[in-house]
């Protein structure tokens, strides 16, 4: 995706295309609930409607993409550095997010939930 279409999306399309460009999501449905925690359809009124996030689905989605980026980071160390790619799109992902509900809505903490240590994930 180029820049210039980069620049028409809203946030939540540019949100939702870059986790399916590093095939972390697969389908509008699943990125709804598994990553911002709404009806399947939640996705597909906001694209047709052209509306952003709201705070409790940015806030969902923030907490699941450092889930998830802890996650892959606790694998990239077995597998030599394959998810660098798909951390690094977590992290801008991250950032574009916390800029979102810093600028928007004033929000600048948000307590997530708290993420995976290598301890956590061997029990």
């Amino acid at each position: 995706m180029d820049f210039e279409q980069q620049q028409k999306l809203t946030l939540v399309e540019l949100v939702y295309e870059t986790l399916a460009e590093h095939d972390l999501v697969l389908t509008a449905e699943d990125f709804s609930t598994d990553w911002c925690r709404k009806s399947k359809s939640w996705y597909a009124e906001r694209k047709h409607n052209g509306r952003g996030f709201s705070v409790t689905a940015a806030i969902d989605c923030l907490d699941a993409v450092n889930m998830k980026c802890a996650i892959l980071s606790l694998s990239q160390r077995r597998m030599g550095g394959l998810l660098e790619a798909e951390i690094n799109a977590l992290g801008d992902i991250s950032e574009a997010l916390k800029t979102y509900l810093a600028e928007q809505h004033r929000i600048t903490e948000v307590a997530l939930r708290k993420t995976p240590t290598s301890k956590m994930l061997r029990k």
